[in-house]
């Protein structure tokens, strides 16, 4: 099995060489840094959380994010040189960035360190220098990487009568595309591997046959320089063809969970703030509770968030306090502990043990094992968050859900359900983006397998009027008794659709009821997205009438077959090349035709965020087949179900 590591070895020396190469350079110039935020979550996922000390330790003089508000008031003393880290290529961009950090600072020399090489006008060419890296990976665990950097790329519905569709979104991102799709070419010849690329999906498409054609790649293809071929299979799978997956709320993973009900940790887009205090309540002069936690600090235990249920996860973090407080330093605390039986762990139960580090005194002792409690302390907030009643509901909703796809692919009665819940969502305490993101994740389910009845579809319609409308009426009220708050991502979409501003909250009823019927419109889009594949049309799992019905992702059903031993067809897999083609003429060469595990690694990237669900999913299928090849996942973004919402179905541009 050494040769199916690889990959995966390969990619961690990557992103070793990669950041040695900048440390080197940090060191060599005694200069101050600065760093966009981009780039600070590609080294936070890399170094557990620690940013500040990597560049410290390479000897810089002092560390800054970069950011116009920031940087600009910033003046560094005794300092000649400066390197900006950034994750763009855009001319303009970096041409800012230098004239804001240069308004109070007169640095002899500047160093960029960006992807590729960008044209810099209005300066001296002695003075800047381009060092172009290729870092761009997030090393979540050790086979899963996201790719922050690219997450504006999201497929969009394809529909006639819609004003986005894809071909605009790809123009629109072709920069962007190509940008990665120079990374990706550039990661490949550092591995010194030669890739099969397969594609779903439109934006798949495109960026596979870019991949493809990109001269550079074709040469590095050609020029694989090993003793034995080293191949990869990358496949492109497009999000908008499962748009049910991401908004449901139904997961066995913890780490879903947490991402869902806790803070993000400012500017970053795949971790949490985690609060800390806890812990430091009882020490003295310590500001270590105002430094947030973060899931980055053990990767090791991100795996068993992502792969073990809760029950597991819990005995596993009980365990491991327990070991931490029984050490000799704390050996007064022993004769406390006590082993609890697995079916009586809780977050609770934790957080007692937790509260037992209030008896330790010496802040050494509490930092020695800080990349673990974090972790733990982020488990106890999310189990105890006062969001988990609303997200426990929303399980129980879509349960309900498939119970009525059971009894009829007719489910009118599916609506009606969801128009009274929406009539009585401020009773059942649950928020109106909730109830759009089950609008969503029912319409992506049932697809074009189940009709809803005209007349339950115009109820609907009413009901989601007469919610916008209630909304906009309680904000206006919230408005005027604080003119000053801020607002959530569905206020600010409320907000948008009266288009007077904060001071003149009307809006009329026709209006509304023309807007609702847009979000109809979509819900019915959302419904047609798979109309062109031929196996994976259905998400809905039934093999017999004794079976419960269960949704089944477009990523599970997709390695379920390229991993399985028979090799079925895949004849919604197309493969990028132009050989393939004269392949498929002779039908007879049936070995011609090529598969993902001709290759000894198969690398997954869905086009538009995953979910640490689908991972979960994606591993167990892959520890059920125990392929010989290995295979890792990729995306750009972790995704929450309302992000799906906010991006597909309430659109700013429904708003004006």
């Amino acid at each position: 099995m050494q040769s199916t590591m690889e990959g995966i070895n390969d990619m961690e020396q990557f992103l070793t060489d990669e950041w040695h190469e900048i440390a080197e350079l940090v060191q060599e110039e005694e200069c101050v840094v600065y760093i966009d935020s981009l780039m600070i979550e590609c080294l936070h996922w890399y170094t557990g959380g620690k940013v500040y000390s990597f560049f410290k330790n390479a000897g810089a003089i002092a560390v800054y994010q970069l950011s116009s508000e920031f940087s600009e008031n910033i003046e560094v003393k005794n300092c000649k040189k400066a390197i900006i880290i950034s994750a763009s290529i855009d001319r303009c961009e970096i041409e800012t960035i230098l004239t804001t950090i240069t308004l109070k600072n007169a640095f002899e020399h500047i160093t960029i360190a960006c992807p590729g090489i960008p044209e810099i006008q209005d300066y001296n060419r002695e003075k800047v220098k381009i060092f172009p890296h290729s870092i761009f990976l997030n090393p979540i665990d050790s086979d899963l990487f996201l790719i922050p950097s690219f997450a504006e790329i999201v497929p969009s519905l394809t529909d006639m009568y819609l004003t986005t569709t894809s071909k605009e979104t790809i123009n629109n991102l072709k920069d962007k595309i190509e940008t990665f799709v120079n990374l990706l070419n550039e990661l490949f010849f550092r591995l010194n591997v030669k890739e099969d690329i397969y594609f779903m999906g439109e934006v798949s498409k495109y960026i596979a046959d870019m991949l493809e054609m990109l001269p550079a790649a074709i040469d590095r293809r050609n020029n694989v320089m090993s003793p034995k071929k080293k191949g990869v299979s990358l496949i492109f799978v497009d999000r908008v063809l499962d748009l049910c997956t991401p908004t449901s709320n139904n997961t066995e993973s913890l780490l879903s969970r947490i991402l869902c009900t806790l803070p993000p940790l400012p500017d970053h887009h795949n971790d949490v703030a985690i609060d800390m205090s806890p812990l430091f309540q009882n020490l003295q002069d310590s500001d270590s509770e105002k430094i947030p936690g973060c899931l980055a600090s053990n990767r090791t235990l991100i795996n068993t968030l992502i792969t073990k249920n809760q029950k597991d996860v819990l005995t596993t973090l009980n365990d491991m306090l327990v070991d931490i407080l029984s050490t000799k330093e704390k050996s007064k605390l022993k004769d406390s502990l006590k082993l609890k039986p697995a079916t009586r762990i809780s977050a609770h139960s934790l957080e007692k043990l937790v509260n037992k580090f209030k008896e330790v005194h010496d802040l050494h002792t509490i930092l020695e094992s800080s990349n673990k409690l974090q972790i733990v302390l982020g488990i106890i907030q999310a189990l105890t968050s006062k969001k988990m009643s609303q997200l426990e509901l929303l399980i129980s909703l879509e349960k309900l859900v498939l119970q009525n796809v059971a009894v009829s692919r007719y489910s009118t009665s599916v609506l009606g359900q969801l128009s009274t819940i929406i009539r009585t969502r401020n009773k059942r305490g649950l928020d109106t983006d909730n109830i759009f993101t089950l609008l969503v994740h029912i319409y992506a389910l049932a697809g074009t397998e189940i009709v809803f009845s005209f007349e339950q579809e115009q109820q609907l319609i009413d009901a989601i009027a007469d919610a916008l409308l209630e909304d906009n009426i309680s904000l206006a009220n919230d408005f005027h008794e604080n003119l000053y708050m801020d607002l959530s991502k569905y206020q600010t979409y409320i907000n948008k659709l009266t288009r007077k501003g904060k001071n003149d909250q009307t809006l009329d009823k026709e209006k509304i009821v023309n807007h609702a019927k847009v979000i109809m419109k979509r819900l019915h889009t959302i419904a047609q997205q798979r109309n062109s594949l031929q196996d994976y049309s259905s998400l809905i799992s039934k093999s017999s009438s004794q079976e419960i019905v269960r949704r089944i992702g477009i990523l599970q059903q997709l390695l379920t077959d390229v991993l399985h031993p028979d090799r079925p067809e895949l004849s919604d897999l197309h493969h990028s090349s132009s050989s393939f083609i004269s392949s498929k003429l002779n039908l007879f060469k049936e070995k011609a035709i090529p598969h993902p595990c001709d290759n000894s690694w198969i690398i997954v990237y869905v086009v538009g965020g995953i979910t640490a669900e689908e991972v979960r999913e994606a591993r167990e299928i892959i520890s059920l087949f125990n392929p010989k090849c290995k295979v890792t996942i990729t995306s750009s973004i972790f995704l929450k179900p309302t992000d799906i919402t906010f991006k597909y179905l309430l659109l700013d541009d429904d708003c004006y």
